[in-house]
Parts: C-alpha cells; structure tokens; sequence
C-alpha cells in the first residue's frame, strides 16, 4: 500500500523575510557611507547649522518675553550678526544673550537675523547648504530661513530662449524672451534638466529681501555727498522709463556689472541703473525693470489680498491666504517713493491668478524688486512678459 508522505520542504516565515530585509538595509546603508562620505558630512554640517539657529531664535524669544523688546539693531532687514570685531549698525549685537539666555553665541558659520511682520525672529546663514557651483549664467543666492529657502542658483540675466520646446538661455548678449506665458516659462526651465525650474514667489522675496538689505542698492542724490544707504532715498529701479538711448520703447539687454546703466540714456545716481548686489557680492540684472517676469505661483481670486485694484503696498489692509512678508518690503513704511514698486490685483472672483513680478521697460513707479502683478492667467502672454530660471 502507498503510504502519503508529508513535505520536508519548508518556506521562509515572515519574520526571516524581515530580518533578511533589515539586514540588507543595514548593508546598503554601509555602502552608501562608504561611497558618498561628502553628502553624510554635509548632512551632519546642516544639522549643526539647523541646531544652531534654533539655538538663537529660542535664546531671543525667551528674551522677549522676559524684557518685552528685542535686542536694539533687530527689525525687519536681515543682518548679520556681530562678530570677529564688527560693530553696529552694519550688524546686530547679540552679546547681551549672554549668558542668561544662552552660553555663547554658536559661530560654526556666519548668521544673519531678522524680525518678520509676524513678530517671530528668523535666523539663518550665508551657506545653509552643502557648497555647490551653479551653472554658467547663474549667481548663487544666500537662502533664508523666512521663506524657507537654502542656497540656490538664479539665472543672472533674464532668460533668453525659452519655449514649450525649447530650453531657456541665460546670458548679459540679447534681448529677454518677450510673448511667453508662464505655462511655457515652466516648461522652458525645465527642459534644462533636474533642478532646474521657474523661480517662485519664496525664491523671489529671498533674493528682494536681500537686495533692499544692502546699502550699494540704495541711492540718494539729494545728500551732499549723494550716499548709498539702506532707507536714504531709494532703490535702484532699473530700466523703466520707456525710454532708451535709441528713444525706443523696448526690452534691453544686459553688459558688464560696471555698466549698469547700459541701454538707458542714464548714468550716475540715476534710478534708472539695472544691477543690484547681494549680501554675498554677486550681481544680479534686471529684477526691477526691462521685463515683468513669471514666478512659477497662482492664487485663487477668493484668496487674493484685499486692496484696490492697484496702488502702493502701504494700502494694503488685509493677504487672504498670503502674508505680509510674501508681498512686502521688510519696512512697512517703504512704497514706490522708495523705488519699491506697487501691485496691481485683479477684482474678479472664482478666477485662478498667476503671479507676476518685477516691473517692465515701461512700468514707470509700478516698477521695483516687490511688485506684484495678479491680473493674469497661466496662458496669458504679452510682449512685457519675461521670466527666469532657478537650481534647487
């Protein structure tokens, strides 16, 4: 008779297939330090950083509660914090945290601090990534822990070429790309490759909270001597005149950073000069003037601040989903006598906004670093609609 036999063979129980998988985790992460030792310091540097600032900002905060004021020097423009001999105003003396509030200012790297409108301090850093070169074309701009930005690349120059099929281009030789819409602005700095993409509106008050921070942005004729000071007279504005050295109503394009009033029929302390600098010393052309310019942000109409229809930044009472300092210069005094532009906000609702900024060859006192056009759809173009690219 046959008799039935039971298998011998058995399968793996689950809690082997656990372990195996644990055990292979462990492996690859071995051989990812072992590989790519630079990205594990890295990481260990930013969280250093990251520990640091917080470190600060809660050192402040309790200050504030216990003193209900701030340390003198500490307001809306960011600046960095005293050390290694440099006094006020051109930083913020912190050494009175000492040692109530904390042991010791941390000086792993340079901080900077600020006050937003909401009332909270912000701390950040000139690196607060690992250390990169951005592409050709690029600057590198100093990230802030406002908006929530590390370090990243922007395009120096307005972007060139750029289509729904072809890559945008970056260079001082050539007119800005005009007629695009921000839906094809998107894709044109995508096509550039991973990283790349259309500044946003966080991007772009970083870079505009930078420059209005930096006294060789500012000018004031009126002084004797004329001076370049944070708050005495204005900011530069960039080409906005309608006017050029041919008389001609147009886009210009951009040439060396010691010639920034090229194009302009202008010279000397005139508002009309295209650079501004950052607080790490590169050039940037063009945020003000020349071109409107996309960033890669849309507001439901039902969300959008509520003001007129357009008029100065001082008039605004109330942000919808927004907030002061995503609109705003750091002063809430400062409009277009300051060169800082005003905004323009479409009335109608049930309407999906996108955002523009800037301020074109003819946008007159509408022009600026903070303007802030929502009176356009996505596919909207215009000969005065430009753009530029970001590395992330």
């Amino acid at each position: 008779m046959n008799k039935k036999h039971k298998s011998t063979n058995k399968g793996f129980t689950l809690l082997e297939i656990l372990l195996v998988i644990a055990t292979i985790g462990i492996l690859a992460a071995i051989v990812l330090v072992a590989i790519n030792p630079t990205r594990q310091i890295n990481q260990a540097r930013q969280a250093a950083i990251n520990s640091d600032k917080n470190t600060i900002e809660k050192a402040l905060q309790q200050r504030l509660i216990d003193t209900g004021s701030y340390p003198v020097g500490l307001d809306g423009v960011q600046r960095r914090i005293c050390s290694n001999g440099n006094t006020p105003p051109n930083c913020v003396d912190l050494s009175g945290l000492i040692p109530d509030y904390v042991a010791a200012i941390p000086s792993s790297t340079t901080y900077t601090v600020a006050k937003g409108n909401d009332g909270r301090v912000y701390v950040n850093t000139t690196n607060t990534a690992a250390n990169f070169t951005c592409p050709t074309g690029y600057i590198k701009v100093p990230g802030n822990s406002l908006y929530q930005t590390k370090d990243f690349c922007v395009m120096k120059y307005e972007a060139k070429v750029g289509s729904s099929t072809v890559a945008a281009t970056t260079q001082a030789a050539g007119t800005p790309q005009a007629s695009i819409s921000q839906i094809d602005a998107i894709t044109a700095c995508s096509l550039n490759g991973s990283g790349y993409g259309l500044i946003n509106n966080r991007e772009w008050m970083t870079i505009a909270r930078n420059i209005e921070a930096q006294n060789s942005n500012w000018y004031n004729p009126t002084t004797t001597p004329p001076e370049n000071k944070v708050g005495s007279g204005g900011l530069w504005r960039g080409h906005s005149d309608n006017a050029t050295d041919l008389g001609e109503s147009k886009a210009l394009a951009a040439g060396a950073d010691n010639n920034g009033y090229i194009g302009t029929g202008q010279s000397g302390f005139s508002i009309q000069r295209r650079t501004h600098t950052l607080s790490n010393g590169e050039t940037i052309w063009d945020l003000s003037g020349n071109m409107w310019e996309w960033t890669n942000d849309r507001i439901m109409a039902v969300n959008k601040p509520t003001v007129g229809n357009d008029g100065e930044f001082t008039s605004i009472t109330g942000y919808g989903s927004l907030s002061y300092d995503l609109i705003r210069p750091g002063n809430p005094v400062w409009n277009s006598s300051q060169n800082m532009g005003m905004y323009v906000i479409g009335g109608l609702t049930g309407i999906n906004w996108a955002f523009i900024r800037g301020g074109a060859y003819d946008a007159n006192n509408y022009a600026g670093i903070f303007p802030l056009i929502l009176w356009g759809f996505d596919y909207n173009s215009h000969p005065s609609f430009g753009f530029r690219c970001v590395v992330r």
